[in-house]
């Protein structure tokens, strides 16, 4: 009975409550986007980050991510590698052999991560064809080296000049080399533009001495579905002697930029509902000045006072559900169309994400 009477109020005075409403509304729309907006950038965010390189998962020998060494590599076999594949959404896996080198050309010398890869799973992977800047995709059984615009530029190389390499190999023997510089490739992450040569894992193995080795296997998934759950899946298949780690274990500080974010956004969000709060408190209080007479008749026909409140607050819920409820149905396609057609972001912001 008191909720239909306080139906029946809030609709006495149509534009007081139609007003109240669209404060509520517009806040609902206003935060809907608002966290649309930040998720949105967070998880494109993500995407690229993992996309420039590490991928969402990797499986080392037990012990390489905390010591990365050529000695805790493990072997690349195929069995090793159906085990990964086989798992329910995994799309694919790829071998890498990575290690520190010097790269040099005529006085002129620099660090450089040394990676090498299968070029053909490089492309489901992380997409590397399409990083290419200069030079042609190098296919498996090529010779020579991919390297990053950056580094190209410190040590002065352009396609098809010579790089030296010098590096320790695997069971500290002397590995030593030139390669014709057959691609340059950009990456949008700065420590890898600045230090990554890429080159035919065999080419990396033959290097190195190391054999049919990899220092880990890097697997893609189906970033829809639940990282952790794969994760298990994927270690349920290998023994003890292997790890499996995630994007989060790799990139902690990418994890704490994402709650530092969400944690601004839920502030802004609550700032945002306390005014709408505080103007709702102000009608109610208006509805109640003006209502004096009709609110002392009904304690003189026998009303108690705790209806009262009821009735008031009812009056209140009424009122936000109307803006919760046309605030949530305006946010879907709002948020759908910007699904499609998102904002893009150019200079500072850009650089900075």
């Amino acid at each position: 009975m008191l909720a239909l009477i306080s139906w029946k109020n809030i609709w006495r005075n149509k534009w007081r409550s139609l007003i109240t409403a669209a404060s509520v509304f517009f806040a609902v729309v206003l935060s809907v986007f608002i966290t649309s907006i930040q998720k949105g950038a967070m998880q494109n965010l993500v995407k690229d980050v993992v996309g420039f390189y590490s991928s969402y998962i990797q499986v080392h020998k037990k012990g390489y991510f905390e010591e990365q060494t050529l000695d805790n590599s493990l072997e690349a076999s195929d069995t090793l590698l159906a085990k990964i594949k086989i798992q329910k959404n995994v799309a694919a896996v790829s071998p890498r052999l990575e290690t520190f080198v010097l790269g040099s050309t005529g006085n002129v010398t620099e660090g450089c991560i040394m990676t090498g890869i299968v070029p053909s799973k490089e492309k489901k992977l992380i997409h590397l064809d399409r990083k290419v800047k200069s030079g042609s995709y190098m296919s498996d059984s090529a010779t020579g080296v991919m390297v990053a615009e950056g580094l190209a530029h410190k040590l002065n190389l352009h396609l098809n000049d010579t790089v030296v390499l010098y590096g320790q190999g695997y069971h500290g023997v002397i590995a030593a080399g030139k390669y014709a510089i057959k691609t340059i490739v950009s990456f949008g992450s700065p420590q890898l533009n600045n230090r990554l040569l890429l080159m035919p894992i065999k080419q990396v193995q033959q290097f190195l001495g190391t054999g049919n080795r990899a220092t880990s296997i890097v697997v893609a998934i189906d970033a829809t579905q639940p990282l952790a759950k794969i994760q298990a899946g994927v270690a349920a298949n290998l023994s003890s002697d292997y790890e499996v780690i995630n994007w989060q274990q790799m990139m902690p500080e990418i994890v704490q930029l994402v709650k530092t974010k969400e944690s601004s956004e839920l502030i802004i969000v609550l700032l945002l509902y306390l005014l709408v709060t505080f103007g709702m408190f102000d009608t109610l209080l208006m509805m109640m000045a003006e209502r004096k007479y009709e609110l002392g008749m009904l304690m003189a026909i026998g009303m108690k006072k705790w209806q009262l409140a009821r009735m008031v607050m009812m009056e209140s819920v009424w009122i936000s559900v109307i803006g919760c409820v046309t605030g949530l149905g305006a946010s879907i396609p709002l948020v759908y169309f910007f699904s499609h057609h998102p904002i893009r972001f150019g200079g500072a912001i850009k650089n900075m994400y």
